[in-house]
């Protein structure tokens, strides 16, 4: 056997390594590695922190479900997606990447859902209350055609339901570029009409921003609602991302390390509050009853006394 033909069985057998590597799906591997700090989290573990690092409190993201049950933790109702709507892909869109179909069929054989999105119903606190929640790990969280005709019908559940908050925990890569002008009209158009027949019914209306909510779902859904909050630490929270904005800063302007992050928002009154995960739920639903009328003025008042004698309490030992 002559070195020629060495080097091409070598180099046959690398390439199987590859293929075998490349077959490995990171989903099913036990651990998770902190993008912040670099530790191992083991996944079990993250269960029992919410899905944020023990080690550097860094947010990973929290799995779809997860969030519902969060918020529904008992008597849960899920509202059908509108799956016969004919034909998924319009355009027949293809690249030399694979085609759409197949990256769609991929996905839903995944991630166990018809799109990206999931919408449920229940009662938090005396409050009716319908939820929309991202998948990222679905085509990057984008909304196309699919998704616009599902929360149209999540919408028009809560209106049936007189809902009193329709509500949003959002991380989207933005509006899907498979669907063309069609997928871009159905998101935008179709999302601020949404969001004002839910106004019109006075219907709450609050979104939840995690890290990576850009684009036209960030522009025509994510702002159209009452109550903006982001999570804590959120990054990546722009209509588009750093490298295109960064074209369109003045001669001598620099961008600011803060561009996109929940910090920078809130200081620029691009959202109302910016807060810990553990408190979205408590957070929303005290506003929402406030703002509903759920709670009666005296148990409101109530509130406020007994949380201002314990600011004076504080207050009496510090400066003690």
């Amino acid at each position: 056997m002559n070195w020629i033909t060495r080097v091409k069985k070598i180099g046959i057998k690398v390439k199987k390594i590859f293929k075998i590597q490349e077959k490995i799906d990171p989903s099913s591997s036990l651990w998770e590695t902190c993008p912040s700090c670099g530790k191992l989290n083991y996944k079990d573990s993250l269960l029992e922190t919410d899905w944020i690092c023990n080690s550097c409190e860094y947010y990973f993201d929290k799995p779809p479900m997860a969030t519902v049950n969060t918020f529904f933790p008992d008597n849960k109702i899920f509202i059908e997606p509108p799956i016969n709507l004919g034909n998924d892909d319009p355009l027949n869109f293809k690249t030399e990447l694979g085609s759409y179909k197949d990256k769609l069929e991929k996905a839903r054989k995944k991630e166990k859902q018809w799109c990206s999105i999931l919408a449920y119903k229940g009662v938090i606190e005396n409050l009716k209350v319908h939820l929309v929640v991202s998948n990222f790990k679905f085509l990057g969280g984008s909304w196309g055609l699919n998704e616009s005709f599902y929360f149209q019908k999540a919408i028009d559940d809560a209106v049936n339901d007189s809902a009193d908050v329709f509500m949003l925990v959002l991380k989207t890569g933005g509006v899907s570029m498979f669907n063309g002008t069609a997928g871009l009209n159905a998101v935008m158009a179709g999302g601020i009409v949404g969001m004002r027949k839910l106004k019109e019914k006075n219907i709450l209306t609050v979104a939840v921003g995690q890290s990576k909510t850009t684009g036209g779902v960030l522009a025509s859904i994510f702002y159209a609602s009452e109550i903006v909050i982001l999570e804590k630490g959120a990054h990546d929270i722009t209509f588009a991302g750093k490298k295109i904005s960064k074209n369109y800063l003045a001669a001598g302007e620099t961008m600011s390390d803060s561009f996109g992050t929940a910090g920078e928002k809130l200081s620029g009154g691009l959202t109302d509050l910016v807060l810990e995960r553990s408190k979205l739920k408590p957070t929303i639903c005290t506003l929402a009853k406030i703002i509903k009328k759920k709670e009666s003025v005296a148990i409101t008042e109530e509130k406020i006394d007994d949380s201002t004698q314990r600011s004076r309490e504080v207050l009496s030992k510090t400066t003690g």
